[in-house]
């Protein structure tokens, strides 16, 4: 039987797991039947096969598993053996991480990352009470620190795995955490995020990190977020308000991926943490202020449990499906409606089970009177809030009622009606009420009228009054009833007398006088009583008017009305415009919403009022102006600008009288040109209406300039809005709106920087007219930016990136995928225009710092190849700039663009040449058969010839035109070509990257810092944005300059060939790889020029292998003279200054 060597067990390794075990105890014999260093020199032999393949191949990584298990086996076993000795030594661990730690900083990448991959292995297949030296331990943190800082992501992300055991979360200066923080803010690749995020340790340092995450751009590392917090962050160890950001991101977040790991893993380990009770959860989320995410919660936690289940598990009701009202909490009464609302949703099988969980619509009526007259008299205000909360769910489970029911269709309506109208009832309960009210009311009109019989109840309650008789009325009436009562007793003696003597007619006449003597005495008692009288009392507290204008409002949004009825008008003159001049601002503001929602439906009733809104956004609270231009842009949006042409004296005068209001005060700080921000051609036909719209929109863009938050970002969506419905046509203003996007003092305003993000590219790719728009606004708003002081904000923008966002909404690509018609857009383009617009400014100041920025504009355009008078134009543009400008940068820059004018044009050419040849063989085919036809058809006289000429002549001219649509069908063709081109450069940039490590960047770059983060072969790439916006506000990584041959002015089909020689070039001396592998793969890189932290310098090292690695193990081995690959002098490198935080 033959003996079984290293090699063998090195092979068979590779086949599968399932043999490891087997294997790993032959090559224990192995071991104890050799010394160890022919053990270990074999044994390092076979894994230097291992560490110089880059490529996750199954074969290596099954090999590597196999060789930490073997190594990190010894140290079980001579801890049972070796029971007395104190600490039991591995020599072969000890031995193979001290390899490895001095291969770890290896030139080439893939010993590098096998080294902290195995690194990673052995530290993992230690066991949990596993103990190492300590000086071996400072080594391999040392080493790991400087991997984590590698030019290559999969490196990283082995060294950021190799740490995870060596991390220290109870001290607060642990270099490792404070490593895994930067990696987790700053690293462009998200697989070393995902991987930070696997391996760090939850502490009160690394949570608000982690909770960062749950907002990354990558969907797989928000995912590994939400996995982190599920099983390993307790639900008490977060605020509420983080809670609710979390719960809220994850249900709203647009991947499926992250909403289902939001409700499968986190909501459900909440929901254990909280012993599987709902209410708790909700308790833990602040369901009063976060109704909207509470709700959400539950909706979908519903979905994924049975109804019947869901039936079973709420058992907090009485037999008469109903919550006592003791028990009636603002957790249950959410859970209650959420439930009713799901069940309701599932149709006939939710019916069922709603019948279970909901009484019958009169008695639920009834619940719902009791419970807000046992809270009526309430005192305490957080009370009050949380009755008014439970009443809002209880109005909402009465949409879930069967209406169907006559009896509970009319107590539900009594139930409405009495609380709109009771004084007990405040306007929070108005939506509700409305919204049960107009189920049960269809017509609009009979609505209508209902409400303001409602209103006018609310204003003018029936009240009962009592009113008292004075002290002299009084005494005259006691003193009849005094007399009265004398003579009844004279009459009663007498009557009595009477009747012993029997006189009995005497006695008739008297008992009748007593008679009428008791009804006077009857009628001047009634009369000493007070006396009650009811009459209509009108209410103006603030609270009574916010109800009624709620309702108002409410009721106006509800109805779908053509013009104002008489009804409405009424109630506009007597309790709207009264409201407007109220003391209570928010008695003002509800009212001005609903003069809004009036004026949108009559357009002479929004004529009228239009002065009155503008004096309102000018000078009154915040919150006023707020609501105030929101009605004046939806009025405008609706309408337009010329509907208010007539107002011009009146407009005119409320503008000289705002002089003196903040809003004006700031719109004359603007630009001076701000009064031509729409264009008299476009905006309206009659000078008037444009100045009139000119006036309006000056006065808005002066709130561009507001210190109020909500005033600015209202007016920069509705100006937005008006650009977008082409209601207004102004570049200046877009321009504005460019610059408030991009100032920083604007960065906190997230509503608006969301708002003024997704309006761009939504604009700029909806037609041509539009990016024709952007096309103006684009040297205007570079200038405002050149010219910029220093104690402007604006100084802070970067140019560079304006201007590449400005380039690609002028782009023809975007606008094409939108539009879908590329016939239109092949002619001509934006860029085309663009590009001489932006030469030109260059020869006005070829001197000027701002012309850096210009030439490289130049180069990012897309020039369309068909247009050659606009080419040959740009092209001596070009020559007259070469020998204008001076500084050397942007000399190369126009040397590149004019390269490139020269391509398209022979480009151009080409084409011509070639559907030229084509027309004039067609013409010459066409003659020829012309001159044929004739002579055949001479004996059939003039007139035939006569008719043979107009055909040959249409024929031509047919043929004249095909080349004009040849040109066009071949431009696809051309794209093709250059985009070819491109790809040999990026093949050419890759395999650089592969063989060489990033080098310093261009001189341009801030700080001159060195990064992390570049592409690899194993799928390691750095994040791309999710949009093309996005990936313009990005910070762009600078590119090394290519060196350029002195044949520049060729043309470019020769550039392939030189990249492919190059190419092979590479191939040749990686065949060489073995000859030199003991320099080449195992000497040190350039060391990173910005370390997370001060360390050590482990210097510069080289390994020299005492045996060439060959196939043959029997043959001979010698050393090799080093040689070091030549470095080279190009490299590009991504800063970290330039990283987005959130990636």
């Amino acid at each position: 039987m033959p003996q079984v060597t290293v090699r063998d067990v090195f092979t068979e390794c590779q086949t599968g797991l399932a043999s490891h075990g087997r294997l790993i105890k032959t090559l224990k014999k192995i071991y104890d039947g050799m010394t160890f260093e022919e053990f270990w020199e074999q044994f390092l032999h076979h894994l230097k096969y291992l560490m110089i393949i880059f490529k996750r191949e199954p074969a290596i990584e099954r090999s590597m598993e196999f060789v930490a298990k073997f190594a990190t086996s010894f140290s079980s076993t001579e801890s049972q053996s070796d029971s007395a000795t104190e600490e039991p030594e591995n020599k072969l661990l000890e031995k193979l991480i001290d390899f490895i730690l001095q291969s770890h900083n290896a030139r080439d990448r893939a010993v590098r990352f096998r080294s902290c991959q195995l690194v990673n292995k052995l530290l993992n297949n230690m066991g949990e009470d596993a103990q190492i030296d300590e000086d071996l331990f400072e080594k391999i943190f040392d080493s790991m620190l400087q991997r984590l800082r590698d030019k290559f992501p999969i490196v990283r992300l082995q060294a950021v795995l190799s740490m995870s055991r060596l991390q220290d979360p109870s001290d607060d200066d642990c270099p490792i955490i404070k490593a895994y923080l930067f990696l987790i803010e700053c690293d462009p690749t998200h697989d070393v995020r995902r991987a930070v995020l696997q391996c760090i340790a939850a502490s009160t340092k690394t949570l608000p990190a982690i909770l960062e995450r749950t907002r990354d751009v990558k969907e797989v590392v928000r995912k590994t977020a939400y996995e982190f917090l599920a099983e390993k962050v307790h639900i008490h160890a977060l605020t509420i308000a983080q809670r609710v950001e979390v719960l809220r991101g994850g249900l709203k977040d647009r991947a499926v991926a992250v909403k289902d790991t939001c409700v499968s893993k986190l909501l459900q380990a909440w929901l254990r943490q909280c012993e599987g009770s709902m209410l708790e959860l909700l308790k833990g989320l602040d369901v009063e202020n976060e109704l909207e995410t509470s709700e959400l919660a539950l909706v979908t936690s519903f979905k994924k449990v049975p109804a019947d289940e869901l039936v079973q598990n709420f058992n907090i009701l009485n037999e008469k499906l109903v919550i006592e009202l003791d028990q009636l909490t603002c957790e249950s009464a959410l859970y209650w409606q959420s439930l009713c609302k799901h069940l309701k949703s599932l149709g006939d099988v939710g019916e069922e089970h709603l019948e279970k969980v909901m009484p019958a619509g009169a008695a639920f009526c009834d619940y719902v009177q009791s419970f807000i007259d046992s809270t009526a008299k309430e005192e305490n205000v957080e009370k009050q809030v949380m009755n008014e909360f439970i009443s809002q769910q209880l109005l909402e489970m009465a949409g879930v009622l069967d209406l169907s029911d006559e009896v509970g269709r009319k107590r539900l309506g009594k139930l409405v009606h009495d609380f709109l109208v009771s004084p007990k009832v405040s306007h929070t309960l108005v939506k509700p009420l409305l919204a049960r009210l107009r189920e049960l009311e269809n017509s609009d009109d009979q609505f209508i009228n209902n409400l303001v019989l409602m209103i006018s109840e609310i204003r003018e309650p029936i009240m009962v009054v009592e009113q008292s008789l004075g002290r002299e009325e009084k005494r005259l009436i006691d003193l009849k009833l005094a007399g009265v009562r004398v003579q009844l007793n004279q009459l009663r003696d007498e009557l009595d007398d009477t009747i012993q003597k029997q006189e009995f007619e005497r006695a008739a006449e008297i008992k009748a006088l007593v008679t009428e003597l008791e009804t006077t005495k009857t009628s001047l008692m009634d009369q000493s009583q007070p006396k009650s009288q009811e009459i209509r009392q009108e209410r103006n507290d603030p609270a009574t008017l916010i109800k009624c204008m709620t309702i108002t409002s409410e009721m106006l949004a509800k109805v779908a009305l053509g013009e104002l009825t008489p009804t409405l008008q009424t109630l506009i003159e007597s309790s709207i415009l009264p409201g407007i001049q109220n003391e209570d601002p928010a008695v003002r503001n509800i009212a001005v919403k609903a003069l809004g929602l009036c004026c949108l439906i009559s357009k002479e009733t929004a004529r009228s009022h239009l002065v009155l809104f503008m004096q309102i956004s000018q000078m009154d609270q915040e919150s006023i102006r707020v609501t105030s231009l929101q009605v004046i842009f939806d009025l405008i949006h609706t309408f337009g600008i010329d509907t208010f042409a007539e107002m011009k004296e009146t407009t005119d005068d409320a503008s000289s009288s705002d002089k003196t209001a903040e809003a004006s005060n700031e719109s004359q700080t603007t630009d001076p040109d701000t009064s031509q921000l729409v264009d008299a051609d476009t905006t309206s036909d009659t000078a008037q209406a444009n100045n009139m719209a000119n006036n309006i929109v000056s006065i808005f863009t002066g709130y561009l300039d507001c210190e109020s938050t909500d005033v600015r970002t209202v007016a920069a969506e509705g100006l937005a809005k008006l650009l977008l419905s082409g209601r207004v046509i102004a570049p200046r203003l877009l321009s504005r709106l460019l610059l408030l996007w991009y100032n920083p003092l604007t960065e906190a305003d997230l509503h608006l920087r969301h708002c003024l993000g997704t309006f761009f590219p939504v604009f700029a790719f909806a037609g041509r007219c539009n990016q024709d728009l952007v096309e103006q606004a684009f040297l205007p708003t570079l200038k405002t930016l050149f010219n910029a002081p220093a104690s402007s904000p604006l100084a802070d923008v970067d140019v560079n990136n304006v201007s590449e966002l400005l380039v690609q909404l002028t782009s023809n690509k975007h606008l094409a995928e939108n539009q879908g018609n590329l016939t239109d857009l092949q002619e001509s383009s934006n860029h085309d225009s663009l590009a001489v617009k932006v030469c030109n400014e260059i020869l006005n100041e070829p001197n000027s710092f701002s012309v850096r920025t210009l030439c490289k504009i130049l180069n990012m355009l897309e020039l369309t190849p068909g247009n050659e008078s606009n080419l040959k134009d740009i092209q001596v543009l070009a020559e007259q700039m070469i020998q204008e400008v001076k500084d050397k940068q942007c000399s190369k820059a126009l040397e590149k663009f004019q390269k490139n004018i020269q391509d398209l044009l022979k480009i151009d050419k080409t084409n011509q040449t070639s559907v030229a040849t084509q027309d004039n063989t067609t013409c010459v085919d066409v003659a020829e058969k012309q001159q044929n036809d004739q002579e055949s058809l001479v004996c059939e006289g003039e007139t035939q010839e006569s008719n043979a000429g107009p055909i040959a002549a249409v024929e031509v001219q047919t043929h004249v035109e095909a080349p004009h649509l040849e040109a066009t069908t071949l431009n696809p063709t051309l794209e093709t070509t250059a985009l070819t081109v491109d790809e040999n450069c990026a093949e050419q940039t890759k395999s650089a990257d592969e063989e060489e490590a990033y080098a310093t960047a261009d001189e341009e770059l801030p700080g001159n810092t060195t990064g992390i983060g570049e592409k690899s072969t194993a799928g390691q790439q750095g994040d791309e944005p999710e949009s093309a916006l996005e990936e313009s506000r990005k910070p762009k990584t600078k590119r090394g300059k290519s060196t350029k041959s002195s044949t520049a002015k060729k043309p470019a089909t020769t550039t392939p060939n030189t990249r492919s020689r190059k190419g092979k070039n590479k191939t040749e001396e990686h065949s060489d790889r073995e000859s030199d592998l003991e320099n080449s793969v195992f000497a040190s890189p350039t060391p990173m020029r910005r370390p997370i932290r001060k360390t050590r310098q482990s210097g510069k090292s080289k390994i020299s292998f005492r045996e060439m690695l060959s196939e043959d193990d029997s043959q001979s081995e010698s050393e090799t003279a080093s040689k070091g690959r030549p470095r080279r002098t190009t490299r590009s490198t991504l800063a970290l200054s330039d990283v987005d935080n959130t990636a």
